[in-house]
Order: structure tokens, then sequence, then C-alpha cells
């Protein structure tokens, strides 16, 4: 079986860097580029993505992925298709690292395809 991915909205709670975060979205090995973030802003999104069974919709800060920098891990969800149709939250908290203390919330949906 498979499903979409609706994005909806992101909302910055908590950003990593001083400035701004400069965000990208991975699922089923696509990179997805989001508007530049700082605390308090929440942002409009677009973009539906196919997959089937499950997979990780991860969050990063970008930094260039020098070889001395890597991009920032924030945190993953796993995304099903037997999610609810309906909008739904996810919290995304990043717990260590270089991004340690950033907080997102993406607003999502999935329905079968």
């Amino acid at each position: 079986m498979t499903a979409t991915l609706h994005l909806k909205s992101i909302t910055c709670y908590q950003q990593a860097e001083t400035g701004y975060d400069e965000l990208y979205l991975t699922f089923t090995g696509k990179k997805i580029s989001l508007k530049h973030m700082t605390r308090g802003d929440t942002h409009v999104l677009s973009g539906d993505y196919d997959f089937d069974g499950s997979a990780p919709l991860a969050l990063f800060e970008n930094d260039g992925d020098h070889w001395y920098d890597r991009d920032d891990f924030i945190a993953s969800q796993t995304i099903t298709e037997s999610q609810a149709p309906d909008d739904f939250p996810l919290e995304f908290h990043a717990t260590s690292g270089n991004a340690k203390g950033a907080r997102y919330e993406l607003v999502v949906n999935v329905t079968p395809v």
C-alpha cells in the first residue's frame, strides 16, 4: 500500500543558531529545503511525498555540510501509512549535538493513495 505525506506548516519554538536557522527535511531519499526561521516564526509548507509502509522524516539545520562542520541533526519522526488523514503535529526537539535545544513543530497529514 502507498500513502502520501502532505506538509502543512512549521513553527519554530527555539532555534539552534544565533541569527536564524537554515532548515531542511529528508524523506524517502529526498532533501526538502525550508525557509530560514527564527523563534516564533510559522511558515506554511507545501509538498506531497509518496512512500510505502513507513519512512523517517528528519529535520536538519544546514551548516554547509563541510567536512569540518557537518549539518546539525535536530530530530526524526517515523511516518506510517496508517496515521490519521487529519492534520497532526510532529515535535522535533534536539537533545544533543550542535543543535541541542532547537525545537520545531511540523503539521502534516498522511493519506492513502
